[in-house]
Order: C-alpha cells, then sequence, then structure tokens
C-alpha cells in the first residue's frame, strides 16, 4: 500500500504535486505550533495566575501584620501611661478613684476612637476592677469569665509578654469566635503584675478586609488558625472547605503555590499569628481564558491556511507554465545527440526536463574541455616562452660567475655587493611559498641593508635586534624589505647627516611586534594616507601602487585589521612604523630567548 501511494505520487504532475507536499507541511506546522502555543499559554495562564494569587496573598498578609502592630505598639503605650498605672494602683475605695478611672478611660478612647479594626479594649486590675472601652458583648467585661478561658493562665506565666488568640470562650453559648490580644500590665518600677490588658478586633472588620480581597478570577480566600477557619467568604462553599480541610496546610512563611485535584491552591503561614492564609482557585476557571484564546488562534489559522494556499496555488501554476515552457524549448535539442544521462524518478515535467538536460549537459561538457584544453595549452606555451627568457639558473650562474671575477680581480666590494644581489634574486622568485620564516625575512632585508652600505657608505648605519625566539614565527614574504627601503628613499636620502635605520621584533601581550624606525625627516599624517591609499604617481602623470600600499593591504588580508602598519614621528626625529601580528594567527614557534644583535656601518 505505501509503495502504491508513493508511486502514485512520484507519477503526479508539478502543480498537484507541489499542492500536496505544501498543504500538508503547512498543515502538520500549524498543528505542531498549536499544540505547543497551547502548553506554552496553559504554563504562562497558571505561571501568571499564581503570581497574582501570591499578590493577594501578600496583601492579606501586610495589611494582617498592620493591624497586629498598630495593636502591639499601642499596647506598649498603654503599659506605660501615667493615669493607667495610677488606676491599676490607686485603693478603689478612694474617693478620688472614680475621677482616676474616667481619666485612664478618656486616655484610651482617644487612643482608639479612629481605629475601625479594634472592637474593644479592656483594662482592669487584679481583682476585677477596671473598665471597657468599645461596642462589646457584657461577658468580654467580666474578669471572673477571662479567668475560666484556657489562654488565661498561659497569658499570667508570660509575665507581661503578650499573646494572641482566637477564642470561643468557654461557658458562653452561641458567641463567636473572638480575635484577642492580652498581656499583663506590670508596674513600672518593680515589675510586679497590677493588671490586665485585652484588645479584641472587630471580625467584621477583618471578614471586610478579606473580601474586598477576593477577587471571582483569582479564587476564595481562607484564613486558619491551627485546624480551625477563622475567616472565609460570606457565602460557604463548602465542597471548597473540604478540599481544604483534606490538605496539609502549607506551614512556610513563604508563599507556595500548587495545584491539587479541580483546585489551585496558593498560601503562606504567619509564625506571629500561627494563621494560614490561603486562596483557592478552580482549575476550570483559570484555564477558560487559555481556552478562549486557542479557539481564537485556531480560527485565524484555518483563515490563513486558506489563504496560503490560494495565494501558493496562484504561484505554483505560474512555476508550473514556465517549466513546460522551457522543457519544450530544451526538446528542440533531441537532434544534437547528446549522450551523458541523469536519472531524475519523480515529478513528470521534472523527468522531462532531465530528459533533455541530460542531452544538453553532454554537449556542454564537451565545449567545456575543449575549451579548458586550450586554455592550458595557451598558459604552458606564456609560461614555457618565460623560461626561455629569463632561466633562473643561468641568472644565479651568471651571478656566481661575476663575483668570482670580481674577486679574482681583488674587487672584493663588487663581489660582496653581487653576493647580495643574487641572494636577493633567489629569495625572490623562490619556490612560490607566500609564507616564510622571519629569520629569512630578516635575511633577504639585510643583503638589501648591505648593497644599500656600499652606496651611502658611512651615512648609514643600520641595527637589527630580534630575539632567536620569534625568528621560526612563519609570517607573508616581503613585507620587512619595502618598509626598509622606504625609510632610506623618503627619511634619510635627503638628509645631509649620518642616517639611521633599526629594526626590532619580539613578543608582547600574546602579539608579534616588529618595528622599523629611522632618524629621517618624519611624515605628517597626509603623507600616511597617501602611502594607505596607493594615490602616489608617477613622472608622466600615471597613477601607481607604492610597496608600503601592496604590503599594507597584504597584512590587513592575512592577519586582519588589527596588523595594519602604523605611522609615528620620533620625539627626537624620523619615523617609526609598528605592525601587530596575533601570536595565534603565525604557524611555527622557537623555545629559544636569545637576542640578535647586528649593526652595520
Amino acid at each position: 500500500m505505501k509503495t502504491k501511494i508513493k508511486n502514485w505520487f512520484y507519477k503526479l504532475k508539478l502543480y498537484p504535486s507541489l499542492m500536496l507536499t505544501f498543504n500538508g507541511i503547512f498543515v502538520l506546522a500549524v498543528l505542531v505550533i498549536l499544540a505547543t502555543s497551547a502548553v506554552i499559554t496553559g504554563k504562562i495562564t497558571v505561571k501568571n495566575y499564581s503570581t497574582y494569587a501570591s499578590q493577594f496573598i501578600q496583601d492579606l498578609s501586610r495589611n494582617v501584620e498592620y493591624i497586629t502592630n498598630d495593636v502591639e505598639n499601642k499596647s506598649r503605650f498603654i503599659l506605660s501611661e501615667s493615669s493607667i498605672q495610677e488606676m491599676l494602683t490607686a485603693e478603689h475605695r478612694n474617693p478620688a478613684y472614680n475621677d482616676i478611672l474616667q481619666r485612664a478611660k478618656g486616655e484610651i478612647t482617644r487612643l482608639i476612637m479612629e481605629q475601625d479594626y479594634i472592637e474593644s479594649l479592656s483594662v482592669f486590675d487584679l481583682k476585677g476592677n477596671g473598665f471597657t472601652v468599645g461596642d462589646s458583648p457584657s461577658y468580654i467585661s467580666s474578669l471572673s469569665v477571662w479567668k475560666k478561658q484556657s489562654w488565661y493562665p498561659e497569658m499570667i506565666r508570660k509575665k507581661g509578654n503578650y499573646i494572641w488568640v482566637s477564642s470561643d470562650f468557654t461557658g458562653i453559648r452561641e458567641q463567636e469566635n473572638k480575635i484577642l490580644f492580652a498581656r499583663v500590665i506590670n508596674r513600672k518600677d518593680t515589675m510586679d503584675g497590677i493588671g490586665i490588658l485585652m484588645v479584641v478586633l472587630d471580625n467584621a472588620y477583618l471578614s471586610k478586609m478579606i473580601n474586598s480581597l477576593s477577587n471571582p478570577a483569582i479564587g476564595e480566600f481562607y484564613i486558619y488558625g491551627g485546624e480551625k477557619l477563622l475567616f472565609g467568604p460570606e457565602e460557604e462553599n463548602r465542597e471548597i472547605q473540604e478540599f481544604i480541610s483534606g490538605i496539609k496546610l502549607t506551614g512556610k512563611e513563604e508563599i507556595d503555590s500548587r495545584r491539587s485535584g479541580r483546585y489551585f491552591v496558593t498560601g503562606c503561614y504567619d509564625p506571629h499569628m500561627d494563621w494560614n492564609y490561603l486562596c483557592v482557585g478552580m482549575v476550570r476557571g483559570v484555564l477558560s481564558s487559555q481556552w478562549i484564546n486557542f479557539l481564537i488562534v485556531a480560527m485565524v489559522t484555518c483563515i490563513v491556511i486558506i489563504i496560503a494556499s490560494y495565494i501558493y496555488s496562484r504561484f505554483s501554476r505560474g512555476v508550473t507554465r514556465e517549466l513546460q515552457s522551457l522543457n519544450e524549448i530544451m526538446g528542440r535539442a533531441e537532434d544534437r545527440n547528446f549522450k551523458e544521462e541523469i536519472k531524475i524518478r519523480r515529478i513528470e515535467e521534472f523527468i522531462q526536463l532531465g530528459g533533455a538536460y541530460n542531452k544538453l549537459i553532454n554537449r556542454i561538457h564537451i565545449l567545456v574541455n575543449e575549451v579548458m584544453r586550450e586554455k592550458l595549452n595557451a598558459k604552458q606555451a606564456q609560461l614555457e616562452n618565460l623560461q626561455a627568457q629569463i632561466n633562473p639558473h643561468f641568472l644565479y650562474n651568471t651571478l656566481d660567475c661575476i663575483s668570482w671575477k670580481a674577486m679574482a680581480n681583488d674587487q672584493t666590494e663588487i663581489a660582496e655587493m653581487i653576493q647580495c644581489l643574487s641572494k636577493m634574486f633567489r629569495f625572490s622568485l623562490g619556490r612560490g611559498e607566500k609564507e616564510i620564516e622571519l629569520s629569512k625575512e630578516v635575511e633577504n632585508t639585510r643583503n638589501y641593508l648591505l648593497l644599500q652600505k656600499k652606496r651611502f657608505e658611512d651615512k648609514l648605519v643600520y641595527l637589527i635586534d630580534i630575539p632567536d625566539s620569534v625568528m621560526k614565527y612563519r609570517v607573508i614574504k616581503f613585507f620587512l624589505q619595502p618598509l626598509v627601503e622606504n625609510s632610506i628613499l623618503h627619511g634619510i636620502q635627503s638628509k645631509p647627516e649620518k642616517g639611521y635605520i633599526g629594526i626590532s621584533a619580539g613578543e608582547d601581550d600574546g602579539q608579534l611586534v616588529v618595528r622599523v624606525w629611522d632618524n629621517g625627516t618624519g611624515i605628517d599624517e597626509q603623507q600616511v594616507a597617501v602611502l594607505l591609499r596607493g594615490d602616489t604617481y608617477d613622472s608622466s602623470g600615471k597613477r601607481h601602487r607604492h610597496g608600503i600600499y601592496n604590503v599594507n593591504e597584504r597584512l590587513k588580508m592575512r592577519y586582519g585589521e588589527e596588523s595594519a602598519l602604523r605611522f609615528e614621528n620620533r620625539k627626537n626625529g624620523g619615523t617609526k612604523v609598528t605592525i601587530r601580528i596575533p601570536v595565534d594567527k603565525l604557524q611555527g614557534r622557537s623555545g629559544g630567548s636569545n637576542v640578535s644583535g647586528i649593526t652595520g656601518g
């Protein structure tokens, strides 16, 4: 079956084959993109939900922290308030006791009158005398009721340290849970317990605060004290509360978010209050926006597929017509008897095109071979002609003959010059290599300087100072001698006094640094620009490339822009040219460290 489908596809014409291929690939790519985008958007949606829920939990925790810190701060003020201390230590039979009591009550009233989250504040001495400020049930104002509660002994044991309690008030029927703050009030001078302070928070205010933070898109908020639900939404969701009771509360101070079944749970633990803050959202509700976005993307994708398929259909029909036309033109060449064949088994139009191309390419191959053979013959004839004109061996032997003749006639100086010239010719012709060891480049430059020394005599003094450690590096050929020649022609030749030329090289910070300097007339920036651009002209006005230009271009091409020639004027007169070549772009290296110093004149 698979073979039949393959053979059927291979025999299709170009247009249906292109359309099937394009639509198949395009639809497959779109399906992969849709699946990938669904996974990615789902993760982004969950991450965003977790971020929003964590922010709400953080806001709730911050608000509760503000309330508890404010209550604790106010309690410290009450402990040190002189009117409170006086009331708790005064004898209640004293005629002035009522005035003291009213003064203390007035101070407390002013302290809490603007705090909506405080339901009541009670101050009693250890005998049960005192007062309660705020709207509270009668049992809150009874010290005897306090003493029956489980938290009362713990408060006494703390001797002035505060406690936060979620209390149902044992012995009181049908009373709602209360969040209260309690501590013992100590005498300031002796730190003995003289009274009790209790602050009851307003449950209605806390519930309103929690509901104001709730968001249907995020979920419902709950506060648990231990295993007991303290606050939740106004409309109880028993399913969610049963779910919460079945999971382990986070117990971490850091905000934690995770998925559990059909719910997303985000929460944190407040060790200060021993409370758990929870936000519970339905997975279905959180991901609903993702599915809406997915359906929109799917609809847009279908429209794009239809439009793209129509455009590609128009394009492929045009290509098919062009190929059919080309096939007809190539078919006219059948009578030329081409022999070479290319086997094409797919797409009917390409099979026909391949047959015509096979016949045409055979003829082209023959013609190309003939042209190449003629060019090679012409090149060979040209080379042989050049070799006939100048035979290097003949030139070397002739120079050696002249040198021996000069020495035989005691013309030692002429013999030395001819030997230097012969070595330079040998170096120039060489074996066609593009890179040589630095030592050979230096040797060729030394021969050039020896010839110039014979010309200028005592007017020219040169120094070559290059360590053996860099002599084995392979560098481009003919980059040093043109620099020395430029120093002689443009720096020293026009000076009446003695001229100096120095050549040095060494490694610095991973680079081979070569310097050529002289004490000539110096060079300005305009001259440097002319040399590096090659804008030099001969006496007839014809432009020609200077050796400096060629050296600079070859250095940049081989080693990069950082190896270009750098000209600068020396402080004591003359010019210095610096070349920096990265060592990692060079070949060959010697481990020696001796310095070769060669001085001429």
